[in-house]
């Protein structure tokens, strides 16, 4: 039996929509060097948490519909949008949803940093900081 309790898919405006809130979180660095949490598969680790954690998905799920709603009196898309509007955006909606913008957060982040490809880029060691740090 498996331990993914959860379904969850994103739909392809959902799944972009999340990559743009990701890239809030963690941006690519302006020289490339780097990548941004959106442009890191991040969404993939956040799914697979969303699978595992009860509760996850449906708050994942409800914060993206809050999202999109906020969205709609733009008529676009979060890509579209231009920076300065995509970051308010992101405040508004860690207002109107502090429980969702709180777990992605912190999804994001560990998805991201626990990634061992991740450290060697700030020039740490790929090999986990406990017991040898």
């Amino acid at each position: 039996m498996s331990n993914l309790i959860e379904s969850i898919t994103w739909s392809t405006d959902e799944k972009a929509l999340l990559n743009g809130l990701l890239d809030e979180i963690i941006p690519a660095s302006d020289d490339g060097r780097i990548p941004s949490a959106g442009s890191f598969r991040v969404a993939d680790f956040i799914e697979t948490k969303a699978r595992e954690i009860p509760g996850l998905a449906d708050l994942l799920k409800r914060g993206l519909r809050t999202a999109q709603a906020l969205l709609e009196p733009e008529g676009d898309t979060f890509e579209a949008l231009y920076p300065a509007d995509r970051l308010a955006l992101a405040k508004n909606l860690e207002r109107r949803e502090p429980d969702f913008f709180n777990a992605l957060i912190r999804y994001t982040y560990m998805g991201y940093y626990t990634d061992p490809t991740v450290p060697p880029i700030f020039g740490l060691s790929a090999k986990p900081p406990h017991p040898y740090g």
